[in-house]
């Protein structure tokens, strides 16, 4: 994914509700949210590649995604 010069943008959807360790919204580690405002933009980037790796085919409620 090209994402160009501009800032990356925090993925948070506001739906803070962890399971087995990853948000159910935004599908990021603790670690992983605490740490996005010190990140730097390589490292958001790679955060966002690993969120694509964990996101379910369907959403929470069973909906396609």
């Amino acid at each position: 994914m090209n994402y160009g010069t501009r800032k990356i943008k925090s993925p948070c959807i506001d739906v803070c509700v962890t399971r087995e360790g990853y948000c159910i919204g935004c599908h990021r580690s603790m670690e992983e949210m605490a740490g996005w405002p010190t990140y730097t933009e390589e490292q958001k980037k790679q955060v966002l590649e690993n969120i694509k790796k964990r996101r379910p085919s369907q959403d929470y409620y069973g909906g396609p995604v």
